[in-house]
């Protein structure tokens, strides 16, 4: 391998592929292709090409002078076999609800935990122009078919045209992730081209949370990036101050739930369609409850089960038997897996935890900090992706049947493993060094 990359061709076009990283060029092609259900198959074989691809380019280079994989490059050459074995299911669409599901969570947090600074950088980029081929298909489409140019005839177009995802509320849970790593990639970015195309991105991923429906998408966003925003910069200050943004955030949250329950003129539907939400999450909870295997292993995946069970609760349309999720991420991880499932859940949040304590740690010498893009460190980055995770998580059921969105989790939640030492705060605007400078 290192003889390979010593050949004069190797170097004079290395250092381009380390700044564009081209074949990251295939998410927003897949994710684009992904949109339309008669080509989601392409989208998810090219999404599994860019995984092994990923992973390959990782074990080879732990390669050593003997010809011996290294370290945690040994992982790599297992999770590739194991991609590679369970490829078809995969591309095919044949194990959409099954085991193969958190296979594609785990090689997204894998290869996350491979990026270093400018790997992460160049990857949020790809992710973030994801978002103006998918508004340009929806543009197309509204011309095509003569429909009027307005945010509500998006979800329309969406499921009579599209479908790609199964659903709109998983669209919006991916365009949700989108719209976020086209903020963070904004605040990053180095020059003033890559600025804009940060802006246009990020309007053209708010224009489909806002087109969607989901209130999940369209508060998310901009919520996380502002909770990390203030977190960020209340590291490290007196207690005082932290006691009463505390009461403050207390306080409007209450007054956010008293409108939106009682005083907004949408207070009647919000009440009928959150209480809905509530109780089939607590009724898939209580799955794990209804017997001693189930309690251990809950009930294995599909919905038919649940449905029976859950019968009594109707969906967004009004109809019963069909409930399909949880509507919530613990109450249908806890439904199928029950508490082995919860455990392995545990195991991934708190390695996110660890990793979050541990780059905010690391920030504390550099407060108090001035306002502005130019204090932005890769610990606000890796917090706003994972808060944006985390409303998903309590909101709705994301990993479920959608392999993009199941790669997307474990990528952007593998943000959170990444640290650096001081000295690369400042120049790199506290981007990680992580294991690998590609």
């Amino acid at each position: 391998m290192t003889r390979f990359l010593n050949l004069p061709l190797m170097k004079s076009i290395h250092p381009w592929l380390e700044r564009w990283r081209p074949v990251d060029a295939l998410l927003p092609i897949s994710i684009g292709l992904h949109v339309y259900k008669s080509s989601r198959e392409v989208g998810v074989g090219l999404l599994v090409i860019w995984l092994a691809w990923r992973l390959l380019g990782g074990m080879l280079n732990g390669i050593d002078n003997q010809h011996r994989p290294t370290g945690f490059q040994v992982h790599l050459g297992l999770f590739l076999s194991l991609l590679l074995v369970n490829a078809r299911q995969i591309a095919l669409r044949d194990d959409v609800q099954g085991p193969s599901q958190f296979l594609l969570i785990a090689l997204g947090f894998v290869i996350g935990g491979l990026l270093g600074a400018r790997a992460w950088r160049v990857t949020l980029g790809w992710l973030a122009v994801a978002t103006l081929p998918l508004l340009y298909l929806f543009l197309a489409e509204a011309h095509a078919s003569s429909m009027p140019l307005t945010l509500a005839q998006l979800e329309i177009i969406y499921n009579t045209t599209m479908r790609g995802h199964g659903g709109i509320s998983r669209f919006a849970t991916l365009v949700l992730m989108l719209t976020t790593c086209a903020w963070y990639f904004t605040l990053f970015a180095q020059t003033q081209l890559t600025r804009a195309l940060g802006i246009l991105s990020l309007i053209s991923g708010y224009v489909l949370c806002l087109g969607s429906g989901s209130r999940t998408a369209i508060y998310g966003a901009p919520l996380a990036a502002f909770l990390a925003w203030v977190v960020i910069r209340l590291q490290g200050r007196r207690n005082q101050m932290l006691t009463r943004f505390l009461l403050g955030a207390g306080g409007l949250f209450v007054v956010l739930l008293l409108w939106w329950f009682v005083l907004s003129p949408e207070a009647a539907r919000n009440r009928v369609s959150d209480l809905y939400r509530m109780e089939a999450a607590r009724c898939w909870l209580s799955i794990m409850f209804s017997g001693k295997e189930r309690f251990l292993f809950g009930i294995g995946y599909g919905s038919e089960i649940p449905n029976r069970i859950c019968y009594h609760i109707p969906d967004f349309r009004g109809q019963y038997g069909t409930i399909g999720h949880a509507h919530n991420t613990f109450s249908h991880i806890a439904g199928q897996h029950g508490l082995l499932g919860l455990i392995a859940l545990l195991i991934l949040i708190v390695l996110i935890l660890q990793g979050l304590r541990g780059q905010l740690a690391t920030l504390r010498p550099w407060l108090p900090r001035p306002p502005g893009l130019a204090a932005t460190t890769w610990a606000e980055a890796a917090l706003g992706l994972n808060l944006a995770l985390a409303l998903n998580f309590v909101a709705t059921t994301i990993h479920i049947s959608n392999q993009i969105n199941q790669v997307l989790i474990g990528l952007l939640a593998a943000s959170a493993i990444n640290a650096w030492p001081p000295g690369s705060e400042g120049r790199t605007a506290g981007l990680p060094t992580g294991s690998s400078s590609r």
